[in-house]
């Protein structure tokens, strides 16, 4: 979280992307290959629970890692009008359970490199389409509270009860990321840069940064270097989350490694 806040202080740019709908969907790919990276090598850990289950699990992890609770609440906080807060959160939670399910249901069909990407392209392409469909479908709805809606009340740099409502409710991501990286440990490599890199990796793509730099830059600011600039302080932010929690895991939660072993 500080990476972020500590780029916002140096100057960097917020993004604001109007990317056309091929990076969109492309975007969405990255995405959706990721969760099915992670429903593969979690493979070990939730193979025997039912596929509504994993659905469900899926669809938290990828909610709390793209930080969906949070926008709403630190909308909240910003602006003070909560309840339309809550109720912008209705698109965004649709979008990642059909992203989720059609994930679950997938990845039977996953049987390595070539077959992911497929599967991810896809993915996406439904996760594109659901998400044009889902806003059009709830745009009535959303208009009829529009009265909800309030402007912002403090701007870049927030005061101390902004920063800490900012950081408290970063613990989502990190929730999310924990539990992913649990549910994934016994199917990575036992090389610890290896685990570090997977689940940095995986943590950036799940929020969706990596694709956003990749894709979004062109179509964010001035220029491609400025979109670049703009996106790396979440492309940082998530690849140091995924790092930090990768080894927090491997100190203390290794003694577990034994007693599995032994039980083998």
């Amino acid at each position: 979280m500080s990476v972020h806040v500590g780029l916002l202080a140096a100057g960097v740019p917020f993004p604001r992307p109007q990317p056309p709908v091929w990076a969109q969907w492309l975007n969405e790919c990255f995405i959706a290959g990721a969760l099915l990276a992670f429903l593969k090598l979690a493979h070990r850990s939730i193979a025997h629970r039912s596929i509504m289950a994993r659905t469900i699990i899926a669809f938290v992890i990828l909610a709390a890692i793209q930080e969906t609770l949070r926008v709403g609440v630190m909308s909240g906080v910003v602006t003070g009008a909560w309840a339309y807060s809550a109720i912008g959160l209705i698109r965004p939670l649709i979008r990642v359970a059909i992203v989720a399910l059609s994930c679950s249901v997938g990845v039977r069909w996953v049987l390595g490199i070539p077959s992911l990407l497929i599967a991810a392209l896809v993915i996406g392409a439904i996760s594109t389409a659901a998400r044009k469909l889902v806003a059009h479908a709830l745009e009535p709805f959303i208009q009829h509270f529009a009265w909800l809606a309030r402007p912002d009340l403090y701007a870049f740099p927030y005061p101390f009860h902004v920063t800490v409502a900012a950081y408290l409710s970063f613990a989502e991501a990190v929730a999310g990321a924990v539990l992913m990286t649990v549910l994934i440990w016994d199917g990575l490599p036992r090389s610890r840069p290896v685990r570090v890199l997977i689940i940095a990796l995986l943590v950036a793509l799940l929020k969706g940064v990596i694709g956003n730099t990749l894709l979004y830059s062109a179509f964010t600011g001035g220029s491609v270097l400025l979109g670049v600039l703009s996106w790396s302080q979440f492309v940082l932010e998530f690849l140091v989350l995924g790092a930090l929690i990768a080894l927090a895991w491997d100190a203390f939660g290794r003694d577990r490694e034994p007693a599995r072993v032994g039980a083998q």
